[in-house]
């Protein structure tokens, strides 16, 4: 193989792994803010607090419910 297919092949897997890690993080935020909305409606529904927290920059966010 010639340096032109070797660089489009190496172009191809790295888009369609930058594709395939963006799908699977945009899916667990998605499962990651339904679990965190039950939590917190449930929460302010039966009068307590609702807290919010992140552990770093890339971690997902977390719910904590404080009873009152």
């Amino acid at each position: 193989m010639n340096k032109n297919k070797i660089n489009l092949l190496i172009a191809i897997m790295v888009t369609i792994t930058i594709l395939t890690v963006g799908g699977v993080r945009i899916t667990q935020i998605k499962n990651n803010y339904q679990a965190n909305k039950l939590i917190l409606e449930s929460c302010v529904d039966n009068g307590g607090t609702a807290v919010i927290g992140q552990k770093h920059f890339w971690s997902l966010t977390s719910a904590a419910c404080e009873e009152n």
